[in-house]
């Protein structure tokens, strides 16, 4: 999975992912990604908001600011990454989109370049034909590492 410290090059601390916590409590499934476990010690932080249904705040949150002393690591890495959703009123929407971008383009060039390498290779040696398809396996691993996020239809 990507792993990426986005807050501590994009967050501009508007506390709006502190305020709107989307949880299922049954399933112990954070809906940041839909897969993120819900741990004991972050429910515990969590207080329902009224006439809301899975949706939460952290008790922490004074002001927009954050008064815990003891984060817990999925506080301090969020979020984690660009495919993470974001509350409507986040404000570094826009800046997680453009490196969402930058990943997206990134796989659609190994793509390119492997239909490129699948048409040399045709062409090529048997001891070349093989360097050829580590290349290809070595760009497919990586776009392999986005499958969740759907990098199969990018």
């Amino acid at each position: 999975m990507y792993n990426y410290n986005m807050t501590d090059n994009f967050c501009n601390k508007c506390g709006a992912c502190c305020k709107r916590i989307k949880a299922d409590f049954n399933t112990k499934i954070l809906y940041w990604d839909e897969k993120t476990v819900l741990t004991d010690e972050f429910a515990s932080m969590l207080i329902p908001v009224q006439n809301e249904t899975n949706i939460f705040s952290c008790k922490f949150l004074k002001d927009n600011i954050c008064t815990n002393q003891q984060k817990p690591e999925i506080c301090r890495n969020y979020p984690k990454s660009p495919f993470v959703e974001l509350p409507e009123e986040c404000t570094c929407t826009g800046k997680i989109f453009i490196e969402k971008e930058k990943i997206m383009q990134k796989i659609r060039k190994l793509k390119e370049e492997i239909i490129y390498y699948d048409a040399i290779a045709a062409i090529s040696t048997k001891k070349e034909q093989n360097q050829i398809q580590k290349l290809i396996l070595s760009h497919q691993k990586h776009i392999n590492k986005y499958k969740e996020y759907g990098s199969n239809d990018w």
